[in-house]
């Protein structure tokens, strides 16, 4: 039998391309683990930054005023009457921020016939997220949506409106509807319940109608559009001065600064107005004012408003809108007790300027159906 003389061994070969073959399989498979590991963290830092995205637009469209107050931001000075332009600000968040834009597609119609349009834009950075240790990428997404710039914060219905009723005491003064101001349609002298009301003197007031007493306290009830639970327990309406433990501004105080209307949350029931002001009064129980004091903007009194001497107030008035309270009783028709009171000479007329201008702080961005975008371009 022949001997095979060439006996070269193949078992170290062999086993070069075994190692071979693992370590292309393990490199595939630490290859394969680190891109599953990037794609995940990619995944996370687009849903944070669509996270913060949102919530920045979501802020933005609430606290529009206080963003575009902060360092850095530029706003419209007024929406409601921009030619072009946009809002920008930058709202910083744990972990990110969001940059929101804010920009005028549409112009608004003469005579708030239609609202200006905006598109709004919020751009969400993750910053935490990283692909790689020593990778600087951010997650960026970005969500849109239109919105009209609303300026209907305040449905006048009157220019005393009273849930409680009116007691008007002499002939003398003024309680007028007709629009001082020339913008707007006139509105009721007086609106209050059927059989809430009574004058003494012959005094007349004067609007569209003078004296409206048609409906009685449950059907005016949803005609006062003012949401006074979510004013005085929700903080709808937050204040700028709260009595107390603030103080009331002095007439100095105003005088200062002719841009000053505040919103003035008061607690103490039967408060009197100490001097004349701007703005919007908001009176959790009863409120008087006295004297030769003069308001200019918007009361809005919980219980009732008693008015003494010579005052005037040129704007809207509504008072006894505790009515408005969820298991408030309501009072038997004609019951008097809850009345207002006008004593003297006094004059209170609607001013829808001065109802606009003490509104302005509350205007804001409404969000349009359907028209919300995802993943918006960004550069």
């Amino acid at each position: 039998m022949p001997r095979l003389h060439n006996r070269g061994g193949f078992a170290l070969p062999l086993v070069l391309i075994f190692l071979v073959v693992v370590t292309m399989a393990i490199a595939a498979g630490l290859a394969a683990s680190a891109a599953e590991t990037g794609t995940s963290a990619a995944q996370r830092g687009q849903n944070r930054a669509y996270a913060v995205a949102e919530m920045g637009l979501q802020l933005f469209l609430v606290k529009r005023d206080s963003l575009c107050a902060l360092a850095g931001a530029s706003c419209i000075s007024d929406p409601a009457a921009a030619t072009s332009g946009f809002d920008s600000v930058t709202i910083a968040q744990p972990g990110g921020y969001a940059v929101v834009i804010a920009r005028l597609q549409r112009q608004a119609g003469t005579n708030d016939t239609l609202p200006a349009l905006y598109f709004v834009r919020s751009r969400g950075v993750d910053s935490t997220s990283k692909l790689r240790g020593s990778d600087t990428t951010t997650s960026v997404r970005a969500v849109g949506l239109m919105a009209a710039w609303s300026t209907q914060t305040m449905k006048v219905t009157g220019a005393w409106t009273s849930l409680g009723g009116l007691t008007k005491q002499g002939s003398a003064g003024q309680i007028d509807g007709n629009d001082q101001c020339g913008r707007k349609q006139a509105v009721a002298g007086v609106l209050v319940p059927k059989g809430d009301y009574s004058a003494s003197g012959g005094f007349q007031p004067t609007g569209n109608p003078p004296l409206d007493t048609t409906k009685t306290l449950a059907q005016l009830d949803p005609l006062v559009t003012i949401d006074w639970n979510a004013i005085i327990n929700g903080g709808a309406m937050p204040a700028d001065i709260e009595i107390p433990p603030d103080a009331f501004p002095d007439a100095a105080w105003f005088q200062a600064d002719t841009t000053r209307w505040p919103v003035i949350r008061i607690h103490t029931s039967g408060f009197s107005l100490p001097n004349a002001g701007r703005g919007i009064i908001i009176a959790d129980g009863d409120f008087v004012i006295s004297g030769s004091n003069m308001w200019n903007g918007i009361i809005l009194v919980g219980g009732q408003l008693t008015s003494n001497g010579n005052n005037t107030t040129s704007g809207a008035t509504v008072s006894g809108l505790n009515y408005k309270l969820p298991g408030a009783p309501l009072p038997p028709p004609g019951y008097i007790d809850d009345n207002s009171t006008a004593n003297g000479t006094k004059s209170y007329v609607y001013n829808s300027c001065y109802v606009s201008r003490a509104t302005q702080k509350l205007r804001h961005y409404v969000p349009m159906a359907n028209t919300w975008v995802d993943d918006v371009p960004v550069w």
